[in-house]
């Protein structure tokens, strides 16, 4: 199994939580989670640091809304988009706003980009919020299957009580409606 935190833990993917440029002082990690809560221009000027000084490490970007996570797709080179449904935005009627639609999806698939969902995040909201969360994690879990865009699950785990072992995160999968085959896929990065 593996997973992605943000601590040292054997058999994950160890990355560290980038929020500005200047916190890009080591490189000794697996990869590196970029949150600037929708701020293009920074997370632009850490991925080119980034990818100029460590070539071969991951980069994943947390989502924000629908045009951060449309531009961080089609123009940033990046691994992984992280929780796109963890926005602000008001749900329609018959559509949720995911932060996630088919026309990013089809850009995700082109540049090989993965769609990773934080566990973590969605297991610290509670009640309204959570239920909101939960609908449009299921909307982008149909969506992933439709364009056969790989859909991950990470704990993004601070500390070894937040982990998650494999059955567990398999059977969240299940029954976010998610398909066998990418249950089988859920956690190799």
């Amino acid at each position: 199994m593996k997973d992605i935190t943000l601590f040292k833990h054997e058999g994950s993917l160890y990355f560290k939580l980038i929020r500005r440029k200047e916190d890009l002082t080591d490189f000794d990690f697996d990869g590196f989670l970029i949150e600037t809560n929708g701020n293009e221009k920074e997370a632009r000027r850490i991925v080119e640091v980034i990818r100029a000084k460590a070539k071969s490490k991951k980069i994943a970007v947390y989502g924000f809304s629908d045009e951060f996570n449309r531009r961080a797709i089609e123009t940033l080179k990046i691994d992984c988009l992280v929780s796109p449904e963890n926005n602000d935005g008001k749900d329609n009627l018959k559509q949720r706003t995911s932060g996630f639609n088919h026309v990013m999806a089809e850009a995700a698939k082109k540049k090989n980009i993965q769609i990773v969902e934080d566990l973590n995040w969605i297991n610290s909201l509670s009640g309204k919020k959570k239920a909101i969360a939960i609908s449009r994690l299921i909307q982008n879990v149909v969506i992933c299957r439709k364009s056969k865009i790989d859909l991950k699950f990470a704990t993004f785990a601070r500390n070894e009580s937040e982990l998650l072992d494999e059955k567990q995160m398999k059977a969240i999968g299940f029954s976010f409606g998610m398909s066998s085959q990418q249950v089988s896929n859920i956690d190799n990065f």
